[in-house]
């Protein structure tokens, strides 16, 4: 016979009861109407401005400023680091006219250490975000993937993905909650690379071408986030010399696309766009036989609750 764990949780009069794991916890708690919760827990969140209503479909892009893109480039490492990235210079020079066209203050950090790059970013999370629409992080380095990790290098060392992001989660940075905080990611994911597929038309088979004030609300403190990667997981990120390009794959499309769309295209459609071209555009071509004629496909984890839209 399986033993039990029991959850011990107290009632009103301060006496410990227990919960059984085979009960449905769901008969344990109190369902809660829509924006609705008690006093006592309510008391114990934080409190942030309200930027956007619940209902609303896109952010709030009209505050006094658009925000911070905060630019973090990597061309050179400690003795014993990895390879020097001569690209860095031009995909940072690319990141930063796409973002001051977007209305962004750009910020660019250059080689930082482990200490520098944790000061930088505490720096930023502590500042007042209030009168800003949004923020824009942007990461070039090299990555690399350890024992089903995904890590990130630095000048000196290398650190774990969510270093990047955790200092501006709603709790740790609360002028910046309910708003869009945006990371774009250029590195490696892995040493795999993809051969991808070819897709022939089948003869017959179709192919498809081209508010009021609400009420406060709750949001979890990892709402609002957009992180975009260069490749799919495990996966190498390409540089190009070719068709125009002088860099990074990703940042060159990525770049391209919000300078040319971004007066008519929300975030979400601009991002799928990047998606679509880096996929059906690009194939790499080197001496190397195992890095010759494949395949890049960006991938996006999405928060997010409403649309972008900067014009």
């Amino acid at each position: 016979m399986e033993s039990q764990v029991e959850f011990p949780t107290e009632n009103k009069d301060g006496r410990e009861t227990h919960i059984d794991q085979n009960e449905n916890l769901a008969d344990n708690i109190d369902a809660l109407s829509l924006g609705r919760t008690r006093r006592k827990e309510d008391s114990e969140r934080l409190v942030a401005n309200m930027t956007t209503s619940a209902s609303c479909k896109q952010y709030n892009m009209c505050h006094a400023k658009r925000g911070q893109a905060v630019i973090f480039t990597h061309r050179d490492y400690s003795p014993g680091g990895p390879t020097p990235r001569p690209c860095a210079t031009h995909d940072t020079e690319i990141c930063k006219i796409a973002f001051e066209a977007l209305g962004f203050e750009v910020e660019v950090y250059l080689n930082r250490d482990m200490y520098n790059f944790n000061a930088t970013l505490s720096r930023i999370a502590s500042r007042d975000h209030t009168n800003c629409d949004a923020l824009v992080v942007v990461f070039m380095s090299h990555g690399c993937e350890e024992k089903n990790k995904e890590y990130l290098w630095l000048y000196d060392r290398k650190i774990e993905n969510a270093e990047l992001w955790k200092a501006f989660t709603a709790d740790n940075c609360p002028t910046l909650a309910g708003k869009p905080k945006l990371f774009f990611i250029q590195a490696c994911r892995g040493d795999k690379v993809d051969k991808g597929v070819i897709l022939k038309q089948k003869k017959g088979l179709p192919v498809m071408t081209d508010a009021k004030v609400e009420e406060d609300y709750t949001i979890p403190l990892h709402a609002d986030m957009l992180i975009m990667w260069a490749s799919y997981p495990g996966m190498f990120a390409f540089k190009s010399g070719r068709k125009g390009m002088n860099g990074s794959v990703f940042l060159h499309y990525l770049n391209k696309v919000l300078m040319r769309d971004h007066e008519n295209d929300d975030l979400s459609t601009m991002l799928l766009t990047v998606t679509r071209e880096v996929a059906t555009h690009f194939e790499s071509v080197s001496d190397k036989e195992i890095l010759h004629k494949n395949k890049q496909i960006p991938y996006t984890v999405s928060t997010l609750m409403r649309k972008i839209v900067f014009n």
